[in-house]
């Protein structure tokens, strides 16, 4: 499309340094740890649970498959939010259903001492 414009008003497609080079780049790397239905289509589970590691997590942004086209900022905010907001307190049964079996929706679970105060604007709302 950029060369497209580009021929239409007699200017140079170019997008960031590599293009220089004819390799294009991002700034946003992201990808390499996807989610996935089975170890066969991603590293991790819908709650972001790495296959065959009980217990590790991935929350950053390589759980993304392809640059969004925008800053990925928001996007791995909320992905982490989400899959943090269905861990367990400590001592109760997890939520979510076994790593490798079908994704289930789950309600949030709710801190027993949450960190920032319940009156605070920043205070955590869970909604399903």
């Amino acid at each position: 499309m950029a060369r497209r414009v580009a021929a239409k008003i007699q200017g140079q497609p170019a997008g960031s340094v590599g293009d220089i080079f004819d390799k294009p780049t991002t700034a946003h790397i992201l990808g390499g740890a996807t989610i996935g239905d089975s170890p066969a289509t991603g590293v991790v589970d819908a709650y972001q649970r790495v296959y065959g590691c009980e217990g590790l997590h991935i929350f950053d942004a390589s759980v993304i498959p392809a640059n969004l086209g925008v800053n990925p900022a928001l996007t791995i905010t909320a992905l982490a939010e989400r899959a943090a907001a269905f861990w367990p307190n400590a001592g109760d049964p997890d939520p979510r259903p076994p790593v490798g079996e079908a994704y289930l929706p789950v309600e949030p679970v709710a801190p027993r001492q949450p960190a920032i105060p319940a009156h605070s604007p920043a205070a955590l709302r869970l909604t399903p």
